[in-house]
């Protein structure tokens, strides 16, 4: 099984189409997480010139701003579960193999401070219920920068 998250940061630029075409080809991707898409919606023509064997279920982006794709080799996974979150892609995926179940979790974090706990209160919501295996991963847009902090706190205790 190999997979792959990236952040595409635009799915409409010029030759973008082509590249995520050929990198799910070249590396015989059985499934797909890309963020930052850019896109509202996606019609069927550009999903299966992406991967026509593929389980496509994608979030809108708001306006120019986050978007997420997801999609699975309909070969080797059986989808028993989509969920659409603010933030997140959610499959419950069944091996077709072996019938292992498993949960991927595509995210895209705002980032804007001011929504950062709603992400952290959806992630905490997905994880909450469920107790099975789960690959979690995508764009978090968590910025730790230490300087600023050591900052605040002399400020603050200074």
């Amino acid at each position: 099984m190999i997979g792959a998250l990236w952040n595409i940061r635009g799915l409409n630029k010029e030759g973008r189409l082509q590249c995520i075409t050929d990198f799910v080809k070249e590396n015989q991707l059985d499934f797909v997480g890309f963020q930052e898409t850019k896109k509202e919606s996606f019609q069927d023509s550009f999903l299966k010139y992406v991967q026509k064997d593929f389980n496509w279920q994608y979030l809108p982006a708001d306006g120019t701003a986050g978007g997420i794709l997801v999609g699975f080799s309909e070969r080797k996974f059986e989808v028993l579960a989509w969920k659409i979150g603010v933030y997140s892609v959610d499959a419950i995926i069944r091996n077709c193999h072996d019938n292992f179940v498993w949960r991927l979790i595509t995210v895209y974090g705002s980032p804007y401070d001011e929504v950062k706990q709603e992400f952290i209160n959806e992630l905490e919501n997905l994880l909450d219920n469920w107790d099975g295996p789960t690959v979690i991963g995508g764009d978090f847009n968590f910025v730790c920068n230490v300087r600023i902090k050591v900052m605040e706190s002399l400020t603050t205790n200074g």
